[in-house]
């Protein structure tokens, strides 16, 4: 079965870039030209890209429990890819 690729807005890539390099990192083999998807070639790559994503939001939690600015966008753009 053939994975989807996961699909990014303008500008999403390079938030990324800047702010949470390991996901970047893992990300960056799989970015076509115009950096707006990202291809997945199997369920382990997927499910390392998912558990990226979702270890960088938890760490954007403050303590009062308010998720920061940053942690809305990443899950944006997860919630979006």
């Amino acid at each position: 079965m053939a994975l989807r690729s996961w699909q990014f807005n303008e500008g999403d890539i390079d938030f990324i870039e800047q702010n949470y390099p390991d996901l970047y990192r893992a990300l960056e083999p799989t970015l076509s030209a115009d950096r707006r998807s990202a291809a997945m070639k199997s369920e382990e790559q997927w499910d390392r890209i998912e558990h990226l994503f979702v270890y960088e939001l938890s760490g954007s939690f403050m303590p009062n429990d308010e998720i920061t600015e940053n942690g809305l966008r990443i899950e944006a753009i997860l919630d979006f890819a």
